[in-house]
């Protein structure tokens, strides 16, 4: 018998499944069907266009079905990481985005469903036609990024150069004050009428 010094095992690739670029989600709802894979950033150019690199992935883990009100939807979450510009420092933000994606279909606005969506669901206009994939998830990301993107920490901002002002009342330095100007010019209007 020979002994095995040392045992290699090499891990099965893990292949991703690929997403399809257009889907009917009345269909993926009714056959309870999943879409489940991973979309380039830089094929979202909405998104693209206000990040500050358009490199990475966002995982894609969307289920559809039909739930007890008889009401169809798409749930599930997207998983990226994006690089933005804080607005305070100017300087680089890696911002890590989990979105909770939760969907109800509804054909138009006036119909009677659009009334009844539990408050937990946001409507999908989806009037007959399919939807890209792509734009789904493009519009959800963008929901997701803050108006204003900075560093939570104003000690990153420091890191990166930036200096806080000083907080609190500024000292009276002998400098007019702005609407003193305005003041003094609505007065001598005043005068000359």
């Amino acid at each position: 018998m020979t002994e095995i010094e040392h045992a290699y095992i090499i891990p099965r690739l893990m292949q991703i499944p690929t997403l399809p670029d257009r889907i009917d989600p009345w269909q993926l709802a009714a056959e309870n069907g999943r879409l489940d894979g991973e979309l380039r950033l830089a094929a979202l150019p909405r998104l693209a266009a206000l990040l500050e690199h358009a490199d990475g992935t966002v995982s894609v883990a969307l289920a559809a079905g039909v739930d007890e009100q008889g009401l169809r939807f798409v749930e599930g979450s997207l998983q990226t990481e994006v690089e933005l510009i804080c607005q305070r420092c100017l300087g680089p933000l890696r911002l890590p985005l989990r979105v909770a994606v939760s969907l109800a279909l509804i054909r138009a606005e006036s119909e009677p469903e659009f009334a009844r969506l539990p408050s937990q669901r946001e409507p999908l206009l989806a009037a007959g036609v399919d939807l890209a994939v792509a734009d789904l998830v493009e519009d959800e990301l963008l929901l997701a990024l803050p108006q204003i993107p900075r560093h939570r920490d104003a000690r990153e901002c420091e890191a990166a150069g930036y200096h806080a002002p000083p907080s609190g009342p500024t000292p009276d330095v002998g400098q007019p004050q702005a609407f003193a100007a305005l003041a003094s010019l609505l007065q001598d209007s005043k005068r000359s009428n």
